[in-house]
């Protein structure tokens, strides 16, 4: 599991996040803003953020607009 650093939208802080890299996007599976860092409660919008930037990546890189559907999944845990 990949980890990085990012800037939590709701503290403004850098806190260390551990993504899964699945069909549906990044999902959280720890974040050193927590305690322990596996027990995430946040609306994980920093993750968002970064799933939309990979996204407008990939519909600049695709003459097709294969990318060009949207797709929201909530997935509450």
């Amino acid at each position: 599991m990949p980890s990085m650093l990012v800037t939590c939208p709701e503290t403004a802080h850098l806190e260390e996040v551990t993504v899964d890299d699945s069909s549906v996007g990044l999902l959280v599976r720890a974040c050193s803003r927590f305690s322990p860092p596996c027990t995430v409660d946040c609306e994980r919008t920093c993750t968002a953020r970064i799933d939309r930037r990979r996204r407008a990546a990939l519909l600049a890189d695709d003459p097709t607009g294969v990318y060009g559907e949207e797709t929201l999944v909530a997935i509450r845990i």
